[in-house]
């Protein structure tokens, strides 16, 4: 048999990352302790096939662009020609005139005909209040983990992500019993930029944009929407009155209304929800005061009137509400959040959420679902022009100047609540068997589920600290984040906070907390394989621990710097430093720091080919994991272990330990763990010539890649399916494996292995009595 070369995988391939954390004169309680950590990785994220969220409710005055539209969606229907050319539909047109609902709308339309396998959906935040645009990496990060991608798998580059999304576009449709092509929705585009890279490649997949810019994207002219007609702007505003309401007859006041909102969508559902409002405003009244409120305007159909007018009907709590929410970071806000903004009790989320219930009825904020709300970007710029009302407010009675203080009061409560919630949720992720009871979450998965919902709001949270300094938050909210971050794969997000840290650390001179974002900044960008700038950053992270006299921060620093040595292959300085840090640790007394350090020195003792000291590396880490109760870093020992005991060709041994290493990670939940370990044992049962378990192993860890979206360990595990199938002298069926494998590498950009499978493959076809083995 032809010898089938494979490569060692499994998540601690990488190194292993420790963390330091501390933040001095933290906020509330939290203790100046510096926490390590070892970073855990998590399987993906399910499949969101129909990610795309409902229209809003009452579309109307908008069938002939929706018709326009569905017919550039409509698969069955030749476009370009019949050129098979990628088709991309633009929609375009001012702030608030339905751009956005159009593209919800034609989606629904597109899903009740079923004319697609799945429906993706991202939102570009072109214009969103205290968000910065998304990038096409970021964007294209959104839609990965929607297709399924695993997050270890999502590589750093924006060419290389563009790959994997056409690919996955491609895998959706395969899957399909019908082989219907994919809905892509990016929605709030402000650039091309940001929509290149969104471009879906051949089969029929559709790309559907909305912008303010009128964007000719792929050579694709927009379709622009203007305000509405003068007639379907008075049925709007008739839709939203009871039928028995007889304003619906003064047909002349409500084109008077209709013209004074400029016809415009947003403007004119306000107005139509103030006309709803039991105080059965006439439409001429409220003409007039728009006109009023107008006189100092350029234009004669200023928006902020019909925002202005609605709000003077409202109680003023409402009015201090809509004022405050405008300021909020990120693009939504959960009723509790809110509560403590608006109320500053997060025991008054019953009373708030009656508040904001009655402010998305007059349609000045959106409930984004259970429990959650946003508020369109003109909108909310117009709310943070307003002074909140004074509402009873404890400063005020303190003899200060409260209506001016009541934004940053309520901004600070919000950052406050969301920075101690993380504070609970990093102690979480944190935990080992063992530890104190921890409170606030009952278990990992719902910790998991909050930073999930929360994450682009707590990021909001860290760029709005940096830029209003509060330090504090800005220096302690990104290390909270970190390992969530490495879990998720949001490594973009990483490099960016970590960044702005170290800029809030280096404005207050504080210099230990400027080592912290160092540290954390080099492991984010060794995860984006900047590998130069992570040396460099863990080098003054190194540097500047040994100012402080943080031994502990010391040997965090010196174990990344190891684990990027050895990536870049520099074998002999990455054994020495990690050497070093072992023993830092062990002078210490941190045996779980000292499991890490051994575990890097393990890896990297193998890649110089010296087993024998890897295997005792691996060891000592095993035995401290265990020390520890870390059944995760134990799990991780033990497969490491097992892929150098194969080495040595110590196959009995090898086998036990990867066995050990699967049987725990399945405990732990980490089911890409568990498949590196089936993987990594199938190799070593091919090689003790127990073709039948190599074959099965393999199958298990194929199954859970494909089902996990994860390409480049499907190409792996068919390697080894490869070399099974050969031992059984099934030679087309291995060939077949090979061959598949082979295209997968080259699809993920893994030339290594691609070279390998290439070479293996053409060994195989080549020798005639390769199924006899040799």
């Amino acid at each position: 048999m032809q010898d089938i070369t494979t490569n060692r995988i499994g998540p601690n391939n990488s190194g292993t990352a420790v963390q330091a954390r501390t933040v001095q004169g933290g906020i509330g309680n939290t203790t100046n302790t510096t926490h390590l950590t070892t970073v855990q990785q998590e399987r993906s994220l399910p499949l969101a096939k129909d990610a795309v969220p409902a229209p809003p409710s009452g579309f109307v005055g908008r069938d002939d662009e929706l018709a326009a539209l569905l017919k550039r969606l409509n698969p069955e229907v030749a476009q370009d020609g019949g050129s098979g050319a990628v088709v991309v539909s633009a929609v375009s047109g001012m702030g608030g005139v339905g751009k956005t609902a159009l593209a919800l709308k034609a989606a629904q339309t597109a899903s009740e005909a079923d004319w697609f396998c799945a429906h993706l959906f991202v939102d570009l935040h072109g214009y969103t209040p205290h968000t910065p645009p998304l990038t096409g990496a970021s964007a294209l990060d959104v839609l990965l983990r929607q297709v399924g991608v695993d997050l270890e798998d999502i590589p750093a580059e924006v060419g290389q992500r563009a790959s994997f999304y056409r690919s996955g576009l491609q895998a959706l449709s395969r899957a399909d019993e019908r082989h219907r092509p994919v809905l892509v929705v990016a929605d709030n585009a402000c650039c091309l930029d940001q929509v290149r890279p969104l471009l879906p490649g051949p089969g029929g997949h559709r790309l559907l944009v909305t912008s303010r810019e009128a964007l000719a994207i792929d050579g694709h002219s927009p379709l622009t929407l203007d305000t509405l007609p003068p007639d379907k702007a008075l049925a709007l505003l008739r839709a939203r009155l009871d039928p028995a309401d007889p304003r619906r007859d003064k047909q002349e006041e409500l084109e008077g209304l209709a013209k004074r909102c400029g016809y415009l969508p947003l403007a004119l559902k306000i107005a139509a929800a103030l006309l709803a409002r039991p105080l059965r405003l006439d439409p001429e009244r409220l003409v007039a005061r728009l006109v009023e409120l107008s006189r100092f305007a350029d234009d004669e159909h200023d928006l902020s009137a019909v925002f202005t007018a609605s709000l003077e009907h409202l109680p003023a709590d409402r009015v201090r509400a809509f004022a405050l929410l405008g300021s909020k970071p990120g693009p939504d806000i959960s009723t509790a959040m809110a509560a403590v903004m608006v109320a500053a009790h997060a025991e008054k989320s019953g009373e708030v959420e009656g508040v904001l219930e009655e402010l998305a009825g007059a349609h000045l904020i959106t409930s984004t679902g259970p429990g959650r709300w946003g508020m369109h970007d003109l909108l909310a710029e117009h709310a943070c022009t307003l002074t909140p009302p004074d509402i009873d407010n404890e400063a005020s009675r303190e003899g200060h100047d409260a209506t001016a203080d009541a934004r940053q009061q309520a901004l600070d409560r919000v950052l406050f609540l969301y920075t101690t919630v993380a504070v609970a949720a990093g102690e979480h992720l944190r935990a080992r068997k063992g530890g104190p009871p921890l409170q606030v979450f009952s278990d990992k998965k719902e910790v998991l589920w909050w930073l999930d919902t929360e994450i682009d709001n707590l990021l909001a949270c860290v760029r709005t600290a940096h830029h209003t300094r509060r330090i504090q938050i800005a220096m302690l909210l990104p290390s909270l984040l970190g390992d969530y971050l490495g879990l998720r794969r949001r490594l973009d997000d990483a490099v960016e906070v970590h960044a702005l840290a170290l800029e809030s650390a280096q404005q207050v001179g504080n210099v230990h907390n400027e080592a912290v974002a160092w540290n954390n900044l080099g492991i984010a960008l060794r995860q984006v394989r900047r590998f130069g700038e992570a040396i460099d950053a863990l080098t003054r992270a190194r540097d500047l621990y040994q100012q402080t006299d943080d031994a502990h921060g010391e040997a965090s620093a010196w174990t990344n710097l190891g684990t990027v040595l050895w990536q870049v292959r520099r074998f002999g300085e990455a054994i020495s430093t990690l050497t070093r840090t072992h023993e830092a640790f062990r002078q210490i007394g941190d045996a779980h720091g000292e499991a890490s350090a051994w575990t890097s020195l393990g890896i990297a003792l193998q890649e110089m080919g010296r087993f024998g000291e890897a295997i005792d590396a691996l060891t000592r880490a095993r035995d401290l994991y265990q020390q520890t109760d870390d059944a995760h870093g134990e799990a991780s020992a033990w497969n490491n272990l097992g892929i150098a005991l194969r080495q040595v060709r110590r196959f009995g041994e090898a086998i036990d330990a990867l066995t050990r290493a699967r049987d725990l990670y399945q405990q732990t939940d980490d089911a890409h763990g568990e498949a590196s370990a089936w993987t990594n044992l199938g190799s070593a049962l091919q090689l003790m010539g127990r073709s039948e378990e190599a074959l099965a192993a393999c199958q298990h860890a194929l199954d859970y890649c494909r089902q996990a979206g994860d390409t480049h360990g499907e190409a792996q595990n068919l390697m080894g399916i490869g070399a099974a199938l050969l031992s059984a002298d099934q030679i087309v069926e291995a060939v077949e494996a090979l061959t598949r494998a082979l295209e997968l590498f080259e699809a993920t950009g893994d030339d290594h292995l691609a070279t390998i499978t290439r070479v293996n493959l053409a060994r195989v076809q080549e020798a005639p009595d390769s199924g006899s083995g040799s």
